[in-house]
């Protein structure tokens, strides 16, 4: 690894920590970590501090780290197990029902605003988890490079405006979790972890893990429906 990609590594892992102690003093929508990181990130690197490939580079560890954070969110929902039960299948319906939704009205209101198939194909993916999407992306078709930060976008708006949002409209525990997984995947389910019930953690991690498997499975057939890519 080269040592601009090593500072590049560091840098990150220095801001997201800076902006995590930040969210736990001030606790505000708009001091989500991920999206105070991304914003950082963007200026570092959008003004050449840290070249854009060493930073490709530097951050493959973090990538990497991905799976095993998915997979991690699998403890917590074996200690919520009965409230899993308890909500098996709203989750279930909810959760494929919204994958479904991403995966066919996206792209086509993206198309009815003038949007090419490129634009339409990774829009298509929005609401599946990276970890999952750069894979997805690859199987069927997608620019996995244009997929990802459209996955992040979308977790970060939702991780900042669903919580607040669906607790004003008066939604607990899980149909908060179910909807906050489903839409945004891991970003929006850390956002909800020590603000919101354990329950309603775990149920979000789960929602994210059908809305993945649901969008795997159906991703094909709406693809071919849309005539993507």
């Amino acid at each position: 690894m080269s040592p601009a990609a090593v500072l590049a590594l560091v840098v990150t892992l220095a801001v997201y920590a800076l902006a995590d102690r930040l969210d736990a003093r001030v606790r505000r929508p708009w001091t989500n970590p991920v999206a105070l990181t991304v914003a950082a990130l963007i200026v570092v690197v959008g003004s050449g501090v840290i070249p854009l490939p060493a930073y490709r580079e530097g951050t493959e560890p973090l990538v990497w780290a991905l799976r095993p954070a998915v997979v991690a969110l699998g403890w917590l929902m074996h200690r919520q197990r009965a409230t899993l039960r308890r909500y098996a299948w709203p989750l279930l319906g909810g959760a494929t029902f919204g994958g479904a939704v991403s995966l066919i009205v996206t792209p086509a209101i993206a198309r009815a605003l003038g949007a090419d198939p490129t634009l339409q194909a990774a829009l298509a993916l929005k609401s599946v988890t990276s970890a999952v999407g750069v894979d997805l992306a690859q199987r069927v078709g997608a620019d996995a490079a244009l997929t990802v930060p459209l996955v992040i976008l979308t977790g970060i708006v939702g991780a900042v405006i669903g919580p607040p949002l669906l607790r004003a409209l008066r939604f607990r525990e899980g149909p908060l979790g179910v909807a906050v997984g489903t839409n945004s995947h891991g970003i929006g389910t850390a956002a909800l972890a020590g603000r919101e019930s354990d329950a309603a953690t775990a149920l979000s991690g789960l929602a994210m893990a059908t809305t993945a498997v649901a969008s795997g499975l159906l991703a094909p057939l709406a693809f071919a429906l849309l005539g993507l890519p």
